[in-house]
């Protein structure tokens, strides 16, 4: 129950550090908020983990921050990091074919899901 109230507590407030930042950026072609934070919280969930790995973190601080902060902070951090752990466990190959069926094959299913929700609207 401590782990998920951890995981709660860190989801609120990476939710609300998200908005933040896309609140103050300023709209572009390209959305450089959700850029920016992808890459920044990529880089800290890497280090956290590291952090973890090496013993100077707690499973509890990888709940509150990792799982849950960053998890709701970023679109990409879990991703990321997977990407990395397969990599290291698996090889590039699948690693590879991770990224390609991750990177493809999210936004297709994504755009499945509107055009379905668009026949029954």
């Amino acid at each position: 129950m401590q782990n998920a109230l951890l995981v709660a507590l860190g989801g609120a407030i990476g939710a609300v550090l998200r908005w933040s930042v896309e609140s103050i950026s300023p709209t572009s072609s390209i959305s450089s908020a959700t850029l920016s934070i992808n890459l920044i919280g990529s880089f800290c969930l890497g280090a956290l983990m590291a952090g973890f790995s090496l013993g100077h973190a707690s499973k509890e601080t990888v709940h509150l921050l990792g799982i849950g902060l960053l998890g709701s902070f970023t679109t990409m951090s879990a991703y990321a990091l997977q990407t990395v752990e397969i990599s290291n466990s698996s090889g590039f190959t699948s690693m590879a074919i991770y990224v390609v069926l991750t990177s493809l094959g999210c936004p297709l299913m994504a755009l499945s899901g509107w055009k379905l929700m668009s026949v029954f609207t």
